[in-house]
């Protein structure tokens, strides 16, 4: 599973998600149109099965709910 390392940054009181990796960053621009993510990126991201920061949290809301 390709795992996406971030790092958060709050300006003008919204947090902002810039991605590590050059190469999964310009993938991602190219697909949000946008240099950083928000939340909602992140998840639809997990909804694909990418883990972010090592982690799936919609993996873990279907063990719960399942």
């Amino acid at each position: 599973m390709t795992n996406i390392k971030t790092q958060s940054k709050t300006a003008f009181g919204t947090v902002r998600h810039y991605i590590v990796d050059p190469v999964q960053a310009d993938a991602i621009k190219t697909l949000t149109g946008k240099l950083t993510v928000n939340d909602k990126d992140l998840v639809a991201l997990q909804l694909l099965g990418l883990s972010v920061n090592g982690v799936n949290y919609t993996n873990q809301l279907q063990l719960q709910v399942g």
